[in-house]
């Protein structure tokens, strides 16, 4: 059996992925083509020296106002031929959903977009947003194959055997967790949780998930696009969010690299075998599909259920397939293991909103994050 083991994670998406990297994209910084549907990025600098000194100042005079102020004038300078070429950085293609966001906008809008992670070679999925959607698949069946209730006990993790009364939920966490019990629940699951001076103690140089490499992604092309908040009362309608998005369709490899020396001798707390994580994925995130289904069936989301019944049909084609669930919007039933808490615990309740993306009406918005995935082997090294 090989150290090292080297596979391609590919992945295509079922529904629009976004990742966030924490920034926004103003709007004095980017114009709208609503007849060619597409959107210039700007470099601003470069735009303020090509102008003469009253449209300069007209032009600040205008953003000093607001976002909404930001745009017109903008469109207007764009309109009289103002812009010169090397002012736009690059171009991407819109939604009519955004062009309509910002046309309708009010004075109050922000009119700020969420651009996605990139590179000169253009825009990635960073391999740490796929990693942490693997690992919280990976923790979800150790608990599972295990089949033991680790709940938070006289300042810390214990383990002990199911009884009638916990149904289905294998983790009884504290009231009002926090990030110290969330990284120590981590610790107890995947082994490598200690104690030091009768506290417990993480142990990161064990942390299975040393022995998981996974790179970046290939480049690809972003799309703006205007995500909206669905509540089955139309409560949330007017919440609108601009972001750049990978359409659906799209479809992106990395270098998945497992590293089984490490656990085979002792240098991680267990293995995470390429083969069984694969298991783990279709596992977990099947069920997660499997109850986000049943939200769209009652309220009539039928986007989201083109999504789910696709899915459903690739994984019966494909048994070596998984589904998994990534970036923005995902929701926190994927993220915390909402499937093996305690009916009654606020994080385990059905939440009554879910993101969309791509329409003006957020019950017609496809969900965020699905994406269907391969490790294909590519051989082994030493």
């Amino acid at each position: 059996m090989s150290f090292l083991e080297s596979y391609a994670l590919e992945l295509e998406l079922l529904s629009p992925v976004h990742v966030g990297t924490g920034e926004n994209y103003p709007a004095y910084a980017y114009i709208p083509d609503f007849a060619k549907r597409q959107v210039y990025f700007l470099d601003t600098s470069a735009l303020l020296l090509a102008l003469s000194p009253g449209r300069r100042e007209a032009f600040l005079r205008r953003v000093a106002e607001g976002p909404k102020g930001a745009q017109e004038v903008l469109r207007s300078l764009f309109a009289e031929g103002q812009v010169p070429k090397e002012a736009i950085l690059r171009t991407l293609p819109a939604s009519k959903a955004f062009l309509d966001s910002i046309l309708q906008a009010t004075d109050e809008a922000a009119l700020e977009f969420r651009p996605l992670p990139s590179s000169p070679l253009g825009p990635y999925l960073p391999g740490s947003s796929v990693k942490g959607a693997l690992r919280t698949a990976w923790l979800y069946w150790r608990l599972v194959q295990r089949g033991e209730v680790v709940e938070w006990r006289g300042g810390g993790w214990a383990w002990r055997k199911p009884t009638p009364k916990d149904k289905d939920a294998l983790i009884q966490p504290p009231q009002k967790p926090d990030l110290f019990h969330n990284q120590t629940f981590e610790g107890a699951v995947l082994g490598y949780l200690a104690s030091k001076n009768g506290r417990p103690d993480l142990n990161l140089y064990q942390d299975p998930f040393r022995a998981v490499r996974l790179t970046d992604s290939s480049p690809g092309e972003g799309f703006l696009n205007r995500i909206g908040v669905f509540h089955p009362k139309g409560a949330m309608d007017r919440t609108v969010i601009l972001a750049e998005t990978f359409r659906k369709g799209s479809r992106f490899r990395f270098l998945f690299r497992y590293q089984g020396g490490l656990a085979r001798h002792g240098g991680v707390a267990g293995p995470v075998p390429p083969k069984e994580l694969a298991r783990a994925l279709r596992e977990y995130y099947g069920k997660v599909a499997e109850w986000e289904r049943s939200f769209a069936e009652d309220e009539g989301l039928a986007r989201a259920l083109e999504v789910y019944r696709e899915l459903e049909a690739r994984l019966a084609q494909d048994k070596e397939a998984f589904p998994l669930r990534v970036g923005f919007g995902s929701g926190r039933l994927t993220l915390r293991l909402a499937l093996l808490l305690p009916e009654d615990y606020p994080e385990a309740q059905e939440p009554k909103t879910r993101k969309t993306a791509g329409a003006q009406n957020p019950k017609d918005g496809y969900p965020l994050g699905w994406a269907i995935g391969r490790l294909v082997p590519l051989g082994s090294g030493r």
